[in-house]
């Protein structure tokens, strides 16, 4: 048993687009109690069940794990160059087109053995759960061959805490013709990388990417085997995006910074999750898109980081959440519940993202009593410990672990 006491929790079981603190569904002078991976008690710190081990929080804030939604974390190579260039004044789809972009990391990652791409993942991966982030989707997309792409999923599989998502429409392969590689992706990759342990499939839906017909083609494939499928959708241009993950029943559209009220309307009626990542946009000094008008519309909101070596390369958790304020719109309650709560809905999973007995016991407890604290104090990662399936990743305070 172990139990976290005197804390304040925050459950998450609040309405998110609610007011003030109510997304948080705060407990004050609240405890936590684990059996091994499961949580057995949450409610006021007077009645916990004693014995075990005991953190005593001393007031501080504690939440459930937090869950990224969209990463890319499995590449090699490095893509600062082009980051240059677009504060020089190129586009993305400008520098794709010199084949920079995608393609590059593709050429890189090919080129990288499975030990180095493992260790770098790896890497990424520790600083994320160090940070409370303790359940990351990961995306492959970056092998762009049946067997590249399936080599990436292995490796993406074995770090811990991940959820793997299969990017098979990313790009087209060089030198092959595009409506083989998407025959290749619906017929042969997609069913092959069910059976390895993929639990998504996504598609890049955009100009100079894949057209709605391809992306239909590959997530209906993905469904059919068993996949949760995710759309990336009106980053760029108004593609229609928003409204394809509605028809497919896409667990979330991703992006979403060119999406109209036609677009929010759909998925609102279709239960999609909206996942902003409003550090992509900055990065690609874009205009965030508004979480305001989804929450208005009853759509609920996810961040995720999309970290990834072209276009957003910021791993904090903080930095996250202050995007998600100053550029999205968020309060902070509602920022911090986009990255719990709301993730684990645009990746399908019940079992985390909020505080409640019989969910995963994957907490994160902070330096700070003040949730308004994590988004305003940004770039510093203000984790003190974090719990994963009932295990202590890190100690706080010193001496109150007992």
């Amino acid at each position: 048993m172990l139990t976290v006491r005197n804390a304040r929790v925050a459950t998450m079981t609040g309405a998110q687009a609610a007011a003030g603190n109510a997304p948080l569904g705060l407990i004050e002078d609240g405890a936590v109690a684990c059996d091994g991976e499961r949580i057995v008690y949450v409610g006021p710190s007077g009645g916990a069940p004693a014995g075990g081990e005991i953190i005593d929080a001393r007031g501080r804030f504690l939440t459930p794990g937090f869950v990224d939604p969209h990463t890319h974390l499995v590449f090699a190579g490095d893509r600062a160059g082009e980051h240059a260039q677009r504060l020089a004044g190129a586009t993305y789809l400008e520098i794709a087109a010199r084949g920079g972009g995608i393609r590059s990391t593709v050429e890189a990652t090919r080129a990288a053995t499975d030990e180095a791409l493992l260790e770098s993942a790896r890497r990424r991966r520790q600083r994320m759960l160090r940070s409370g982030v303790t359940t990351v989707e990961v995306k492959t997309g970056y092998g762009l061959s049946v067997a590249d792409e399936l080599r990436l999923l292995r490796i993406a599989c074995s770090l811990e805490g991940v959820v793997p998502t299969l990017l098979g429409l990313h790009a087209v392969p060089p030198g092959m013709e595009r409506a083989r590689w998407v025959a290749e992706v619906c017929e042969d990759l997609t069913p092959e990388a069910a059976r390895r342990g993929a639990r998504g499939c996504d598609a890049f839906l955009e100009q100079g990417a894949f057209t709605a017909s391809e992306c239909r083609a590959a997530l209906e494939a993905g469904r059919r085997a068993g996949l949760v499928p995710h759309l990336h959708a009106d980053q760029l241009t108004a593609g229609g995006g928003a409204q394809l993950a509605a028809n497919l029943g896409c667990a979330s559209a991703d992006h979403l910074e060119k999406t109209n009220a036609a677009g929010i309307a759909a998925i609102a009626r279709a239960g999609t999750t909206a996942v902003l990542l409003p550090l992509a946009a900055f990065f690609l000094k874009q205009q965030p898109a508004s979480a305001v008008k989804f929450l208005e519309a009853g759509v609920t909101v996810a961040l995720g980081s999309n970290v990834n070596p072209g276009s957003q390369r910021i791993e904090s958790v903080s930095m996250l959440l202050a995007a998600g304020c100053l550029l999205s719109g968020l309060t902070p309650a509602q920022a911090l519940w986009a990255c719990t709560a709301g993730g684990a809905r645009a990746l399908r999973l019940d079992d985390r993202g909020v505080l409640q007995p019989g969910k995963r016991a994957d907490l994160v407890l902070f330096s700070t009593s003040d949730p308004d604290h994590l988004p305003y104090h940004a770039g510093v990662e203000h984790a003190e410990a974090v719990i994963q399936g009932g295990k202590i990743l890190g100690t706080p305070f010193g001496d109150t672990l007992k």
